[in-house]
């Protein structure tokens, strides 16, 4: 019995390892053989052919093409009654203050008040220049009268002082010559007095003095009446005919400034009625805010100072609408006035305009700062066609101006045309990945496509990223001249 089991125990261990004896030799089989066989895909590996470079394309296409200029405007009136400030400035100061103001918006009729401004420093020039017409006044009265007095003098010496004194003369002459008469009728008496011998030689010398002393006194009457005649008077109406002028000239002097006072305090009282502006026209009221690309934008508002000749409120013609824009420098060159545009407003997206350029700037805007120098912009106006009366200046659109317009064209996007001293190319990709160079002829060009004139047909494929340095290694391009 024990001899039969120690038997099966030994048939059983055999057979066990027997079992482990195979399963081993699996084994090692299995690892040898993924060994050789990741040995031989490697080896596989260096005899396979490289992948297919990938590249990013599209197909010409023949469809429409458009070519717009697409920016952002604001509505104004292209007739527009600007309403300006008219008060001049004072030195020292920035302008003159708005005190009152219609709401923006307002509709007003013809008369009707728009603003009033600051005038209280106008008051104050008014009463001081009233007091300084008042004393100019006085002095053209005063300067009048004295006109007047000597102009008096003059007739009152001619007809009066003077005739007495030549008259006054006159009688002295005829009495000296009466008394030299008489000197010498007694003298020719004596005379004969003195040769009988009644009169003692003394009184004959007496009497021969006696004439030549009336003599003397005729002459001395006749010197007087001749300097009177010929001298004095003279000396008297130069004197006062000067006297006249001179007081003729000061009269002129002060009544020129007396006009020249009136004329200011008119122009100051013009002034104090300027400050208060009624509308000349009826239509709605538009501040005319400076709506420019400035950092500095006036704002009309009350207590905001005004210049003169400052544009306050504009009165637009709502009958005629334009839409001002700023174009890029860019694409300002395709922007020619007679191009149409499609506008559409902010406040009324449903609402479809259609208009006309009408003017394009010949300079750009100044530049609003030195940081932004390097940016052009150039104003183009679009007249509306048909505004409606819902239209108001000020309202946002974006304009889209059409440069161009073709039915049907060949073109493909910009990105897969290439340039080459004044030659245009294209990579078209084939099968086995290779790349085929193509010169095109190109005509038309919007922001994104390019209208192929030849050396493409509708769809065929070219690469899209030729400008790529994977690209261009694989294109026939010219060499580029080094410049």
């Amino acid at each position: 019995m024990q001899t039969q089991n120690s038997k099966r125990q030994r048939r059983g261990s055999a057979s066990t390892t027997l079992f482990a004896a195979v399963l081993g030799m699996f084994l090692v089989c299995g690892v040898v053989g993924q060994f050789f066989g990741s040995m031989v895909d490697s080896v596989k590996g260096f005899f396979v052919e490289a992948p297919k470079p990938v590249y990013l394309t599209t197909t010409a296409t023949m469809e429409p093409f458009v070519h717009t200029v697409l920016e952002r405007g604001e509505v104004e009136s292209s007739s527009n009654i600007e309403v300006r400030c008219e008060v001049n400035r004072r030195s020292g100061s920035a302008g003159t203050n708005i005190i009152e103001i219609v709401p923006e918006g307002t509709w007003v009729e013809a008369g009707e008040f728009l603003v009033r401004l600051d005038d209280s420093a106008l008051q104050t020039q008014l009463i001081q220049q009233q007091i300084v017409c008042s004393n100019s006044e006085s002095a053209v009265i005063e300067a009048q009268a004295k006109v007047d007095s000597t102009k008096l003098e003059l007739s009152e010496y001619e007809e009066g002082t003077f005739k007495e004194k030549l008259a006054q003369q006159q009688s002295e002459v005829f009495v000296a010559q009466e008394n030299k008469r008489r000197a010498e009728e007694y003298l020719d008496y004596s005379k004969r007095l003195a040769e009988r011998g009644y009169i003692p030689e003394a009184q004959l010398e007496a009497d021969t003095f006696a004439v030549e002393k009336a003599r003397n006194e005729l002459g001395v009457a006749e010197t007087k009446l001749a300097v009177l005649n010929t001298f004095t008077k003279e000396k008297m109406l130069t004197q006062l005919r000067a006297e006249i002028r001179t007081a003729e000239s000061r009269l002129q002097s002060r009544t020129k400034t007396w006009e020249l006072d009136k004329v200011q305090l008119e122009e100051i009282q013009d002034q104090i009625e300027k400050c208060r502006i009624m509308a000349p026209v009826a239509g709605q009221v538009v501040y005319a805010n400076n709506q420019s690309r400035s950092a500095n934008k006036i704002m009309i508002e009350e207590g905001m100072p005004v210049r003169e000749r400052q544009t306050i409120i504009n009165l637009p013609d709502p009958g005629k609408m334009r839409v001002k824009t700023l174009v890029h420098e860019s694409r300002i060159g395709h922007v020619r006035p007679g191009l149409t545009a499609e506008l559409m407003l902010d406040a009324m997206p449903d609402l479809a305009l259609t208009g006309k350029v009408t003017t394009v700037s010949e300079y750009p805007l100044p530049a609003i700062s030195v940081y932004m120098s390097h940016v052009k912009e150039y104003v183009v106006e679009i007249e509306i066609t048909d505004p409606p009366r819902d239209l108001r200046p000020g309202m946002t659109a974006e304009v889209n101006i059409l440069v161009q317009r073709i039915d049907q064209a060949l073109q493909i996007p910009i990105e897969a045309v290439i340039e080459r001293e004044g030659q245009y190319f294209c990579a078209l990709p084939h099968e086995d990945g290779t790349l085929e160079t193509r010169e095109v002829f190109i005509g038309t060009t919007n922001e994104t496509n390019l209208v192929i004139e030849s050396g493409l047909s509708a769809e065929e494929e070219v690469v899209l990223n030729v400008r790529t340095e994977q690209v261009m290694e694989q294109m026939d391009l010219p060499t580029q001249e080094a410049t």
